[in-house]
Protein backbone atom coordinates (compact mmCIF):
# COMPACT_ATOMS: atom_id res chain seq x y z
CA UNK A 1 0.00 0.00 0.00
CA UNK A 2 1.69 3.38 -0.94
CA UNK A 3 -0.62 5.53 0.23
CA UNK A 4 -4.20 5.94 2.53
CA UNK A 5 -5.90 9.54 1.98
CA UNK A 6 -8.40 9.89 4.69
CA UNK A 7 -11.95 11.87 3.36
CA UNK A 8 -13.70 12.03 6.21
CA UNK A 9 -15.83 15.22 4.10
CA UNK A 10 -16.95 13.13 1.35
CA UNK A 11 -20.09 11.58 3.33
CA UNK A 12 -21.46 15.00 3.81
CA UNK A 13 -21.26 15.64 0.31
CA UNK A 14 -23.08 12.80 -0.87
CA UNK A 15 -25.40 13.60 1.91
CA UNK A 16 -26.02 16.93 -0.02
CA UNK A 17 -26.19 15.31 -3.08
CA UNK A 18 -28.23 13.22 -2.43
CA UNK A 19 -30.74 15.50 -0.50
CA UNK A 20 -31.02 17.43 -3.18
CA UNK A 21 -31.95 14.51 -5.54
CA UNK A 22 -34.78 13.13 -3.91
CA UNK A 23 -37.26 16.34 -4.91
CA UNK A 24 -36.58 15.04 -8.70
CA UNK A 25 -37.04 11.19 -7.96
CA UNK A 26 -40.06 10.86 -8.91
CA UNK A 27 -39.51 12.86 -12.53
CA UNK A 28 -35.83 10.59 -12.62
CA UNK A 29 -38.07 7.60 -11.95
CA UNK A 30 -40.79 8.26 -15.19
CA UNK A 31 -37.54 8.69 -17.15
CA UNK A 32 -35.68 5.70 -15.90
CA UNK A 33 -38.47 3.47 -15.26
CA UNK A 34 -37.53 1.10 -12.93
CA UNK A 35 -34.13 1.25 -13.16
CA UNK A 36 -32.30 1.51 -9.64
CA UNK A 37 -30.61 4.98 -10.50
CA UNK A 38 -33.89 6.02 -10.06
CA UNK A 39 -34.17 5.22 -6.16
CA UNK A 40 -30.14 5.42 -5.95
CA UNK A 41 -30.70 8.96 -3.34
CA UNK A 42 -33.08 6.44 -1.28
CA UNK A 43 -31.49 3.54 -0.84
CA UNK A 44 -27.68 5.18 -0.66
CA UNK A 45 -28.73 8.20 1.77
CA UNK A 46 -29.48 6.33 5.00
CA UNK A 47 -26.03 4.30 4.80
CA UNK A 48 -23.79 7.34 4.40
CA UNK A 49 -24.24 7.90 8.40
CA UNK A 50 -21.62 5.00 8.83
CA UNK A 51 -19.83 5.85 5.60
CA UNK A 52 -15.72 5.80 6.23
CA UNK A 53 -14.39 7.31 3.02
CA UNK A 54 -10.81 6.47 2.08
CA UNK A 55 -8.95 6.92 -1.27
CA UNK A 56 -6.40 4.25 -1.37
CA UNK A 57 -3.20 4.07 -3.37
CA UNK A 58 -1.57 0.68 -4.00
CA UNK A 59 1.51 -0.26 -6.20
CA UNK A 60 1.70 -3.68 -8.22
CA UNK A 61 4.40 -5.27 -7.08
CA UNK A 62 7.58 -5.21 -8.93
CA UNK A 63 7.14 -8.76 -10.59
CA UNK A 64 4.36 -7.36 -12.73
CA UNK A 65 2.17 -9.58 -11.02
Amino acid sequence: MEYIDDRPDEPALWRRFYRLWQPHEAVLHRELGDDPAAREAGLVRPRLVTREALAVTLRRPSGGG
